[in-house]
């Protein structure tokens, strides 16, 4: 089983990220040959050593690959699996005799390629591979190992219910410890609380491929907090409730009926209190999506949801907002959740439960905003419209933890279908995606980690010349720079010196002055080059005012309570 990485509307499966699909299709084949050896791999560990994988996948009886990316993005932690990718790894002529079968969003509805270019057809993978899974891949699989018939079972079949495939999702629990991060604890699994999209009843938006579900599928509170307790017990520390349209909406027993559901807090309390029982030393607990339509609609109820999130969550937590656009043209023509107004009133809401922090600390419950361009009803007005709204979250103090800016990808299914909406031209979108990085992000960076705020759990994922990059678990988790120095920890505390359009530089925390680089003493606002040469060729440092005699300036007081002088 190979994972070529996933990226939907409602799932992301790029590390650290484990999706649901490898477990749901491992519980499968488990519940019905419990004595099958299935060898999961990444595709960036196939990337290390194609003839090894080779080897390995010419004597399987079966290679599957998951693999598609529905929601384009960039990925600091993986590199999905390209459709040239795909057809040049499976055609080798040792696994050309094996059997290999495609699941997942590119089985589904299309190969989509990158942002601003329509999706391609599954077929376009038809060889090398010789079964297109269309249905649920956990159901197929299912059939197959209780018939024993590849042949006869149709690749379209779909889960009835959620309570049909809940033993799958825990006997497939164990597949996890297979990934590469799991030995040094740098995982977070998706969970899936229902699929589908609530909107589906008015069409839901245009582009997206959550409506073409039907009536959305839920799981009980039991059911959920059964499947974390199992993956926690295997090792797992980190969970992002984020497998659904919308977080706020669990439970809602308005579900089917109404476009924006009325929210049921007794039912996310019920979870989230359930989760933190049977989790007693989790590292992360976040959500993804959050409709934002849901919170204007039913704005008392969406506050007390928030409220018991954050009594149970950890900080940093994001709550998606897909808003797309804010031109009442595009927002019209692609029957998108709200308009201008409610977006924002969604965010102030959002901002005045969910901004306050901790000491020191990352905002507990902050919206993060997604626009998408390429839609139909789209102009240079577009970009006008959208600039202006960040401006004036800007100028009324409200926060965001992130915006996304994306380009439309078309699938085959959807109402978009492969609908060319755009007359954006290519510089004049990638011109307004630099405004915002280098002004609204910047912006509010500074204000969502101000300078000395501690980032807890930093995972290194990469050294990139004399920096290392560092992420903790989470939904959207800050990117961390950090100059390089004597050493450089699998995991740290770190804290904020700097910050930039997407990133922020930081420093371990505790500091420890003489163990500090050069570099490290360079990226501390004030000091520059020439005293930092001067703090490296001094000390030994006993206290905070003798590096300030040294230094002839007084620390700010974020950075000497991030300084410690012990073991020195």
């Amino acid at each position: 089983m190979l994972d070529g990485y996933v990226d939907e509307p409602t799932c992301l499966g790029v590390p650290p990220y484990i999706s649901t699909y490898p477990r749901y299709i491992a519980g499968a084949i488990w519940f019905h040959s419990p004595h099958t050896e299935i060898v999961y791999q990444t595709i960036d560990e196939v990337r290390e050593s194609f003839e090894s994988a080779w080897r390995v996948w010419s004597t399987a009886d079966l290679i599957i690959l998951i693999a598609g990316m529905i929601v384009p993005g960039k990925y600091v932690g993986g590199t999905p699996i390209s459709v040239r990718e795909a057809r040049e790894l499976f055609s080798h002529p040792l696994v050309r005799d094996v059997p290999k079968m495609l699941v997942g969003p590119w089985g589904r509805f299309g190969c989509g390629i990158e942002g601003g270019r329509m999706s391609v057809a599954s077929e376009t993978l038809s060889p090398p591979f010789d079964y297109i899974v269309s249905g649920d891949p956990e159901i197929v699989l299912a059939e197959v190992f209780e018939t024993g018939d590849i042949d006869s079972v149709p690749l379209d079949s779909q889960r009835r219910s959620m309570s049909e495939i809940e033993e799958y999702i825990v006997r497939g629990a164990r597949i996890v410890a297979q990934h590469q991060n799991f030995p040094r604890g740098y995982v977070i699994c998706e969970i899936e609380t229902y699929r589908g999209c609530p909107r589906f009843v008015s069409g839901g938006c245009s582009f997206c491929v959550e409506p073409t579900y039907g009536m959305p599928q839920s799981r009980t509170v039991n059911d959920i907090v059964r499947e974390i307790e199992t993956l926690y017990n295997v090792g797992v520390r980190a969970f992002r409730i984020g497998r659904q349209a919308d977080m706020f909406t669990y439970g809602s027993s308005e579900i089917g009926e109404e476009e924006f559901p009325r929210p049921n807090p007794d039912a996310i309390l019920d979870l989230f209190s359930k989760i933190r029982v049977v989790c007693p030393e989790l590292q992360t607990l976040h959500i993804d999506n959050v409709n934002p339509g849901t919170i204007v609609h039913h704005p008392e109820e969406s506050r007390r949801v928030a409220r018991i999130i954050m009594r149970y969550h950890t900080t940093g937590d994001v709550a998606a907002f897909g808003i797309e656009s804010t031109d009442p043209e595009v927002i019209r023509r692609n029957n998108l959740k709200v308009d201008a107004e409610e977006a924002f009133e969604a965010v102030r809401i959002l901002n005045e439960e969910g901004r306050v922090a901790p000491p020191r600390e990352l905002p507990h419950l902050l919206p993060g905003l997604n626009f998408l361009y390429g839609l139909p009803g789209e102009s240079r007005r577009t970009l006008e419209h959208n600039m202006a709204f960040m401006r004036r979250l800007i100028e009324e103090d409200l926060l965001v933890r992130r915006i996304n800016i994306r380009q439309v990808i078309g699938f085959e299914g959807t109402r978009l279908g492969r609908t060319r909406g755009t007359k954006i031209r290519r510089n004049e979108f990638f011109s307004h995606k630099r405004e915002v990085r280098n002004t609204v992000d910047v912006h509010m960076l500074r204000k969502v980690a101000p300078l000395g705020t501690i980032i807890r759990s930093a995972y290194l994922d990469r050294v990139e010349g004399n920096y290392a990059l560092l992420r903790p678990l989470g939904s959207y988790p800050l990117l961390c720079h950090m100059p390089l120095g004597d050493t450089v920890p699998e995991v740290s505390d770190v804290f904020v010196v700097d910050h930039g359009p997407r990133s922020v530089t930081v420093l371990p925390f505790p500091f420890r002055v003489s163990r500090a680089s050069l570099s490290q003493w360079r990226s501390v606002p004030g000091i520059g080059a020439r005293r930092a040469a001067r703090l490296k060729r001094g000390g030994p440092w006993r206290n905070l005012a003798s590096i300030e005699r040294q230094l002839d300036m007084t620390l700010p007081d974020w950075l000497a309570e991030s300084i410690e002088f012990n073991n020195e």
